[in-house]
């Protein structure tokens, strides 16, 4: 009887402490979406029936005339935040209150996930990283790995030259590739060729740590739910395997360079910099970071991880857009012909970064398809949003309270874009984008957290898109999903969920 009477008790138990935490939002008396026990607003991604990106879209379409909204990812509290004003607030003015993005996995359990620059708090020396690693690119710094990603640039175009006729082609899986060979070369000093060495070690390596589906989406689910029993069972982000690989060629890198005295205008070489100097960034000033060959190699990996995955799928995008839209495609290929006749058809740094319509094209590319639903924050201290109007009262945030900016439902709201489902690049252009929010548009966030990577990966993608252009069109095939599914299985990134297949035409010179 005592051993009923106990498990009663303890269901009892668990009842009323599940049920206090989905009060929460209740108690502070603002708009939120129902939880389900246990899995908060979130059961959807669990069992696959909603993507990242659908689930944060209902949340915000659920109150349009809320400025914030209550959600519960599992049993954390979560305010999704629908006002720009707000997000200015948040970002940049209280920067200081929101520096971080919330951890939930221990550097001590996965380094080389939890140490790099995107995991790191203020406290763990976040600011003297960014510093570190904000020369890389510098305008002057770009210049020069412009010349690595030529070369990348022309190894992927002649692969499709000597084709045959036109190509039918996944581009998700092709762009990958591109992306893992401008990394290699550009971050880590290795030359790849992954269009010809389809399975050559380091691009099988980085699509095992990038890869965000399967038994690693239960991983992060799992630490999202609860980051404290996961650390109890010692569980890895990065696989062993993955990790010793590339943990090793950054120690060879190191090993190589210091005894050839190899420069490169690379991530590599300013971290070894930073730890040659002890204790002064790039530009000579004071920080506290203590580098070791795990510190560099979790940097390289957060920087692969992040152009592998998100500039791939935001080429794909691109092109999808392009072959769905023939007209915008041949106004940027008369764009491009005419730039590279005025300059003897030699493409350089300044005349990529000088093309208005390509810029446009691309930004209304990453508004339609921004590459991750949403951007986080957490408080380190108690923070209180003010009443707008008296509809309001004053809202008091505990210290550790995280918040998320919905840059897709942004992305697509018509207060901010109208008609936000067309294709429209001239929303970008020098008339109209004065007209834009600039936090109502976030493909790379904002403040002082916002992607370090981002000149990196437009001039990646403008110089691709570019060579592509002169020598292809892109068109539909038989292959084309029309509308593009998104995966749901993936909880990062919005990635297409069968790639995105499409076919390359060589074009017929005059």
């Amino acid at each position: 009887m005592w051993f009923i009477t106990l498990g009663v008790v303890f269901l009892a138990l668990f009842y009323w402490s599940v049920v206090r935490y989905y009060k929460y939002w209740q108690n502070k008396k603002i708009p939120y979406i129902r939880p389900l026990y246990l899995f908060g607003n979130f059961a959807g991604t669990i069992f696959r029936i909603k993507s990242m990106k659908t689930i944060v879209e209902d949340a915000y379409d659920a109150f349009p005339n809320s400025r914030y909204v209550g959600m519960y990812q599992f049993m954390q509290p979560v305010l999704l935040i629908r006002d720009t004003e707000l997000i200015k607030q948040i970002t940049i003015k209280d920067f200081d209150i929101f520096p971080d993005h919330p951890q939930r996995i221990p550097s001590s359990v996965d380094p080389l996930f939890g140490k790099n620059l995107f995991a790191m708090s203020r406290k763990d020396g976040w600011h003297d990283m960014r510093a570190t690693l904000s020369p890389v690119f510098t305008s002057g710094k770009m210049k020069l790995t412009f010349r690595l990603m030529q070369q990348c640039a022309a190894q992927f175009i002649d692969y499709f030259k000597h084709k045959q006729g036109a190509v039918s082609i996944d581009f998700k899986d092709a762009f990958t590739r591109f992306a893992n060979d401008i990394i290699a070369t550009s971050a880590f000093g290795i030359t790849c060729n992954s269009m010809k060495d389809k399975n050559n070690e380091f691009f099988v390596m980085g699509k095992d740590i990038t890869n965000f589906d399967g038994l690693r989406s239960l991983k992060f689910v799992g630490y999202a739910f609860s980051s404290i029993l996961m650390k109890l069972f010692d569980v890895k982000i990065i696989h062993e395997r993955a990790g010793k690989f590339f943990k090793n060629i950054i120690n060879e890198t190191i090993t190589l360079r210091h005894e050839k005295n190899v420069i490169r205008p690379d991530l590599v070489h300013a971290l070894m910099e930073a730890r040659k100097a002890k204790g002064t960034d790039s530009n000579g000033k004071k920080n506290s970071l203590n580098l070791s060959d795990e510190d560099i190699t979790a940097q390289a990996l957060v920087f692969f991880a992040a152009g592998f995955e998100t500039v791939s799928s935001a080429l794909s995008f691109l092109s999808y857009e392009l072959a769905t839209h023939p007209e915008i495609q041949q106004k940027l290929y008369e764009e491009i012909s005419t730039v590279l006749e005025a300059n003897s058809g030699e493409i350089t740094y300044e005349l990529v970064t000088s093309m208005k319509y390509l810029d446009c094209v691309i930004s209304e590319s990453l508004r339609m398809h921004a590459p991750l639903s949403f951007i986080d924050r957490v408080s380190v201290k108690p923070y209180t949003i003010h009443p707008k109007d008296s509809s309001e009262k004053p809202l008091h945030l505990e210290e550790g309270s995280v918040i998320w900016f919905p840059a897709c439902s942004l992305h697509h709201d018509k207060k901010y874009f109208p008609n936000p489902e067309k294709f429209e690049p001239e929303r970008f252009n020098e008339q109209n984008k004065h007209k834009i929010n600039p936090f109502a548009y976030l493909p790379f966030g904002a403040g002082p957290r916002s992607c370090i990577g981002s000149r990196f990966a437009l001039l990646e993608m403008k110089l691709l898109i570019i060579q592509i252009l002169q020598h292809f069109e892109i068109v539909t095939d038989a292959k084309t999903a029309i509308p593009l599914k998104l995966s749901i299985t993936n909880v990062i990134s919005n990635i297409p969920s069968e790639g995105i297949w499409l076919t390359l035409k060589p074009r017929v010179k005059n």
